[in-house]
């Protein structure tokens, strides 16, 4: 883990940062930027779709501690169940070859320019996020920055509970007993290796 306590950027010192799109000539990526130096870590969003990407499903997002195929392939296969007849969309990057045996890859740089793109949904759903941290949040640390993500997944999969949402509560309320600040402390620091 690249910031063993919470997020501190190597240029600047700084402890807050932003979620950030990067856009290149082949690919978009996303990332934390630190909020006075503008260096960026990065995220990898994972989005499933209906329909040939007409529809968003469930998504999952983890932070990214290096970029090669190998740590993608182990991100990948640890939160998501890969079956031959899927596919999966990415945006050129060569890392996600290392997924062939697994599920089809569509690895092939996208044309962002077009109204609909492979990626369209994740890129509106990444921007809603970064939206979130930038104007709701104003920047959120290393630390809470795995427990952001989780939120906004939660939040994304669980987006058409409607009336059911009070009686789940009630169920999670009702197996659930009060914990000190001390204890949700301790959780996040035994929990840490697990986000990194």
């Amino acid at each position: 883990m690249k910031w063993p306590d919470e997020f501190s950027c190597d240029h600047c010192g700084c402890h807050k940062y932003y979620l950030v799109e990067r856009v290149g000539k082949t690919k978009t990526s996303y990332g934390h930027e630190c909020s006075s130096c503008h260096k960026q870590q990065l995220i990898l969003g994972i989005l499933s779709t209906d329909k040939e990407n007409n529809y968003p499903r469930f998504i999952k997002l983890r932070l990214i501690t290096d970029y090669t195929g190998l740590s993608h392939k182990k991100k990948i296969e640890k939160c998501c169940v890969l079956l031959h007849d899927a596919l999966l969309n990415t945006d050129g990057e060569k890392g996600f070859n290392t997924l062939n045996e697994e599920i089809q890859v569509k690895n092939e740089k996208i044309s962002y320019e077009e109204k609909d793109h492979r990626l369209l949904w994740l890129n509106i759903i990444i921007g809603n996020i970064k939206n979130n941290i930038t104007g709701i949040y104003y920047g959120i640390t290393k630390r809470e920055m795995p427990l952001f993500l989780n939120e906004q997944e939660y939040r994304f999969n669980h987006r058409k509970m409607g009336k059911t949402v009070m009686d789940r509560i009630k169920k999670y309320l009702q197996k659930s007993f009060p914990i000190s600040h001390r204890q949700i402390v301790y959780i996040l620091n035994i929990s840490a290796p697990h986000f990194s």
